[in-house]
């Protein structure tokens, strides 16, 4: 898994961080837009994409979300797919089994 904590826009003065990177156990980008603390101290979530199993597979995609909320680093999308191929998806590890039976997403016997 890989993560990467953006800057908001000068325009965000109500958010805090923006969050994206890799999930090898879901096989997906994500991104997560925090809002400020909330009085538990826990910051608050605006955005969260990617939560599914293989719900975005294309590191320009998730870039192209997080731009709304973020500055980006010129390389952020090729960094992002370094690491999909780095650490790929692989359904039939434990931790992804676990993850999809969780989810209520429990694999076909065809895979």
């Amino acid at each position: 898994m890989s993560r990467y904590s953006l800057r908001p826009l000068a325009e965000h003065t109500d958010l805090f961080e923006i969050a994206l990177g890799w999930d090898q156990g879901l096989g997906t980008y994500f991104v997560t837009v925090f809002g400020p603390p909330d009085r538990d101290r826990e910051p608050g979530i605006r955005l969260w994409c990617g939560t599914s199993p293989r719900e975005i597979g294309v590191s320009s995609e998730i870039v192209a979300i997080a731009a709304a909320y973020a500055e980006i680093p010129d390389d952020l999308a090729r960094q992002l797919e370094i690491d999909r191929l780095a650490c790929p998806h692989n359904p039939d590890r434990p931790a992804s089994k676990l993850l999809e039976e969780l989810l209520g997403r429990p694999r076909s016997a065809t895979g």
